[in-house]
């Protein structure tokens, strides 16, 4: 049992670093580079991909069915819809993208992104206001979880065990090593846009609109490949 646990939570972790989780948590990186940030965006995206794979494998392994295979396929354009999104608010996020100065924020420098028409200066005391994007990103980890390459990690081995204990504890440490991965990969993206940033903001500008492209670039691949 502890090495079918400790398997299931390296899956679960490699899992987390494909190509589309990261670009998707890293456009909400990009609007908001700081790590403490950063980290609460990848553990709330891992909780929300961890939800849906305990869901609907516990569902699996409850009614004794097999992960229908047709819904690969619609997930996958799913997830490449998404990312297209994604990548488009990215590109977007990149433009309003604006440098407030230690004096503005209680002793730090600060990057974020302001709505069209919004104000550049506030009261600040300390730390930064919170992003109200953390519910969106719970979201995308929750279809993360039910599409992509979830099922053929997750949903299709717990299937073939006949220990429902077995599996739901597959699922539980597959998902910390999701929601592990995706905290630790959230805060060295942060890191990287931070340094972009200390450089000049163009280059941090720069950096956001490359995660919004590729977004983009990737989604429409998806897309194309599951309907293809």
């Amino acid at each position: 049992m502890l090495l079918l646990m400790l398997t299931a939570g390296m899956i679960g972790f490699l899992h987390a670093l494909e190509i589309d989780h990261m670009l998707a948590v890293s456009a909400f990186v990009s609007r908001r580079p700081s790590v403490t940030v950063a980290a609460r965006f990848g553990a709330r995206w891992g909780i929300g991909h961890a939800i849906a794979v305990l869901a609907a494998g516990g569902a699996l392994l409850v009614l004794g069915v097999r992960w229908p295979a047709e819904w690969d396929a619609l997930g996958e354009a799913l997830v490449g819809g998404m990312l297209v999104g994604l990548g488009l608010w990215a590109l977007v996020s990149a433009r309003r993208m604006h440098l407030h100065s230690v004096e503005e924020h209680g002793g730090h420098a600060h990057v974020h992104v302001h709505g069209a028409g919004t104000p550049h200066t506030h009261a600040h005391t300390g730390e930064p206001a919170p992003d109200h994007a953390h519910g969106g990103i719970t979201a995308v980890g929750f279809l993360h979880g039910l599409a992509g390459t979830s099922a053929a990690v997750a949903l299709v081995p717990v299937t073939l065990m006949a220990d429902v204990r077995a599996g739901l504890g597959y699922l539980a440490a597959f998902g910390l090593g999701v929601t592990l991965a995706m905290t630790l990969f959230a805060m060295v993206a942060a890191a990287a846009m931070q340094r972009a940033h200390a450089r000049s903001l163009a280059l941090g500008r720069w950096a956001a609109a490359a995660v919004g492209a590729a977004g983009v670039v990737t989604g429409t691949v998806w897309i194309v490949r599951a309907l293809g």
